[in-house]
């Protein structure tokens, strides 16, 4: 065995971990953490994931990974490093190249402008044949013989009075509706079985979930329909926090690697564990208040 391997190994005994338990947590699986603890990396896909395992299992028990690996990097196989090959130079254009070039952004250049000069000579011609069309189909208007001009008094007609309207009563003003009072929530242990404890939320529709984490744990959660509430499920570290929308969600299940390092809230209701168990499912249905 390793002095890598032992440290990790004495990390995870003092952590109250099985392999079992470290298998849960990380998802690494159990044949490659005993390897780790052993030093033997022969059945390991490559010399990244050794690294990125034992870092893994390094945070999982409470260990600094960056700082494990630096003292024991002789156990450790090294990075792979990828040959870097200078980019290659631009082919120089030929000087016909350059001559095809220049002659063909000189008639680009060209172009629109005559486009714009046969588009406004088109226009002209248009606007000049309305106009000698319309000059030649205007009759002149017949004067009349008659020198003087007709003076019709506009026939005057009483102004019939309109009847007086009565005045509509004012409508009585509605009374201010009373704000609706917004359900209680409550959170309600229902039962245990291994594992798994079920609770039941009463309260309003929109409620959101709040995991926090004030160490290592790896924690996934998911709706009725297994679907991932989670992008992704992941290690959360000491301070890491992710809030949950549920609205819409009929029941939600967390699985939790190690509870003491996890605090559920829904909405302001604080899930309280039932058991002191390292790896827990905690399950809540929500039945909305009518």
């Amino acid at each position: 065995m390793s002095e890598l391997g032992t440290r990790l190994k004495e990390a995870r005994i003092a952590k109250g971990y099985s392999l079992e338990d470290l298998q849960g947590v990380t998802k690494i699986q159990k044949r490659y953490l005993a390897g780790i603890e052993e030093g033997d990396y022969s059945m390991m896909p490559g010399p990244f994931y050794v690294r990125a395992f034992i870092k893994q299992y390094a945070e999982a028990v409470g260990l600094n990974s960056d700082e494990l690996l630096e003292q024991h990097k002789s156990e450790v196989p090294e990075k792979v490093k990828e040959d870097v090959r200078p980019p290659m130079a631009p082919p120089t254009p030929s000087r016909r190249q350059t001559f095809a070039r220049s002659s063909s952004s000189g008639i680009g250049e060209v172009m629109p402008k005559i486009i714009v000069a046969l588009f406004i000579v088109v226009i002209i011609g248009v606007v000049w044949f309305f106009y000698q069309f319309l000059a030649t189909n205007n009759p002149t208007e017949e004067v009349a013989e008659d020198g003087g001009v007709q003076y019709e008094e506009p026939a005057t007609s009483e102004e019939e009075e309109a009847p007086a309207t009565e005045e509509e009563p004012a409508e009585e003003e509605a009374a201010p509706e009373e704000p609706e009072e917004e359900p209680e929530a409550s959170l309600a242990e229902e039962g245990t079985q291994g594992e798994t404890t079920t609770y039941v939320y009463t309260g309003p529709a929109e409620r959101e979930l709040q995991i926090e984490a004030s160490g290592a744990s790896w924690v996934s959660a998911t709706d009725q329909n297994q679907k991932e509430l989670m992008e992704p499920a992941r290690t959360m570290q000491d301070g890491d926090s992710e809030t949950i929308d549920l609205e819409g969600v009929t029941q939600v299940r967390v699985r939790i690697g190690a509870t003491s390092n996890v605090t559920l809230t829904v909405n302001d209701e604080q899930v309280e564990y039932a058991q002191n168990a390292i790896t827990q499912n905690i399950v809540i249905r929500f039945e909305d208040e009518e």
